[in-house]
């Protein structure tokens, strides 16, 4: 399918199949709880839906079958986020889990990432242990609760550190203008979460983190 051939009608009806099978999915799965609370052990992906919300940027949950990513898309859609994606790490799906093997060689796995959708967020998920499965960690309300909270400055000024930090970082990872930007904006929208004015480098280190996927 070439969705640059597609009218916006077309598009809008796709999103809302898409937008109901996912909540579909996600009712069947929870057995009455909150789709939040089912998903075990990926409290970095919780935080960095928690961030996408606030700030309405994109995000890709990437990780193995069954780790939770159609769970986190339907708690984006109760969060009022529209836009996400889900994609397994290579062809197989178990790159870097640790009790399966991958079976995909170097190039299939290239091959497969250059291919992932393009997000402002990226993040990767994981198969939580049986250990981790008793604690539901993070839920919906406690998500929506951080979101809500969020402060509303627009400033995207710079601390020294955060500055040098964000300049290293765009040398390092090769991002143009555009990629830059929108690390900044998720930055802001981070610093907004901690209700500080400033951007401060934490802010920062944590916004380039999720462009770190397939470095």
């Amino acid at each position: 399918m070439n969705l640059l051939t597609l009218t916006d009608t077309t598009l809008a009806a796709l999103y809302r199949q898409a937008a109901n099978e996912i909540a579909r999915r996600a009712k069947a799965a929870t057995n009455g709880h909150d789709a939040a609370s089912i998903v075990h052990s990926n409290e970095m992906a919780k935080r960095a839906l928690v961030v996408a919300a606030a700030g309405n940027h994109s995000i890709l949950f990437v990780g193995p079958p069954n780790c939770g990513k159609t769970m986190l898309r339907a708690v984006a859609l109760e969060l009022g986020l529209g836009t996400t994606f889900e994609a397994r790490p290579c062809p197989c799906g178990y790159r870097n889990d640790p009790r399966r093997a991958c079976q995909c060689c170097y190039n299939q796995i290239n091959r497969h990432i250059r291919k992932l959708p393009v997000a402002d967020i990226s993040v990767e998920m994981v198969s939580p242990a049986e250990r981790e499965m008793r604690s539901p960690g993070t839920t919906l309300g406690e998500m929506r609760h951080q979101v809500e909270g969020k402060g509303s400055y627009e400033s995207l000024e710079l601390g020294e550190d955060s500055r040098t930090l964000l300049k290293a970082a765009t040398a390092e990872l090769g991002l143009d203008a555009d990629v830059r930007n929108r690390v900044l904006a998720v930055a802001r929208t981070i610093a907004n979460l901690d209700r500080c004015e400033r951007i401060e480098s934490r802010h920062a280190c944590e916004a380039i983190n999720y462009r770190m996927l397939g470095r």
